[in-house]
């Protein structure tokens, strides 16, 4: 398996952790979150194969992996995720550690690449990471736009919300 089936194979088993997350943990907001995030992997995966389609990679690429290697590690307990996300409002921050720690390992592999293909592959994939980033991150911030405003009593708002 190539790199970019690689990782596909690890998203679908990141989509398949949030899904999962979004029917574990407590709250109406991290569930919504986690099911938004799980929606979003389909995007993603759909534009890692687009890389894959650009650069006409097969299985046979000169670069193969095990696919002992393509497996899905998150940093979010999977044993028991609602416990450990039960009074976690920011959960969506072990995720972008997560994609950011993906960022830079296609950035190293670019860097170490043997071939230009290689090279230009990863950059690509990082590039795609890094739009999933921004993606993740706006789609945090539509979350929790709701819960979020100024409470400042100067300006009559002597009560709470």
């Amino acid at each position: 398996m190539n790199i970019i089936e690689c990782t596909i194979k690890m998203r679908r088993e990141a989509q398949a952790n949030y899904a999962n997350l979004s029917q574990t943990v407590a709250g109406k907001d991290l569930k919504r979150l986690f099911a938004m995030l799980a929606a979003a992997e389909d995007e993603h995966i759909d534009n890692l194969r687009g890389i894959n389609d650009q650069f006409k990679l097969s299985a046979a690429t000169e670069n193969r992996l095990s696919d002992s290697v393509c497996v899905y590690n998150p940093l979010i307990d999977l044993r028991n995720p609602g416990k450990a996300l039960r009074n976690d409002p920011d959960a969506y921050i072990h995720l972008l550690k997560e994609e950011e720690d993906t960022i830079e390992f296609f950035d190293r592999l670019a860097t170490e690449a043997e071939t230009e293909t290689m090279k230009k592959v990863c950059l690509a994939a990082a590039e795609k990471e890094r739009d999933y980033l921004q993606m993740v991150e706006n789609i945090y911030s539509f979350a929790e736009d709701p819960r979020t405003y100024l409470e400042w009593g100067e300006f009559s708002n002597l009560r709470t919300l």
